[in-house]
C-alpha cells in the first residue's frame, strides 16, 4: 500500500509534456523507458539534446531521421537552458546584484 501511494505521489508531481507537434512522439518513444520527469527536469541546449538522442539510439531507441530536427526543436524549445528553475533562479540572483 505504501509503495502504491509513493508511486502515485511521484507520478502526480511529474510535469506533463507541453503540447506541441512532437509531444506524442516524445511521449510514445521516451516514456517507454523513462518517466516524463526524466525529460522535463533536464534543461539542455539543442546540441546536448542531440547528444542525448544519439545516446538513446545506441541504447535501442528509434529516432527516424525525418523526425530528428522536429524532436530537437520541441525538446530545446520546451526544455532548453532558459526553461529550468535553476536558470530562472540564476537569472533572478543576477538581477538582484
Amino acid at each position: 500500500m505504501f509503495l502504491f501511494a509513493f508511486v502515485s505521489l511521484a507520478s502526480a508531481q511529474t510535469k506533463p509534456l507541453p503540447p506541441g507537434p512532437m509531444q506524442a512522439k516524445v511521449k510514445a518513444g521516451c516514456t517507454q523507458c523513462h518517466n516524463a520527469a526524466r525529460i522535463t527536469e533536464q534543461h539542455l541546449t539543442r546540441q546536448e539534446w542531440s547528444n542525448e538522442l544519439d545516446k538513446m539510439v545506441t541504447l535501442g531507441a528509434e529516432v527516424p531521421d525525418s523526425d530528428r530536427a522536429a524532436l530537437l526543436s520541441y525538446l530545446s524549445k520546451n526544455f532548453g537552458p532558459g526553461k529550468g528553475s535553476k536558470a530562472a533562479a540564476k537569472k533572478s540572483a543576477e538581477e538582484t546584484k
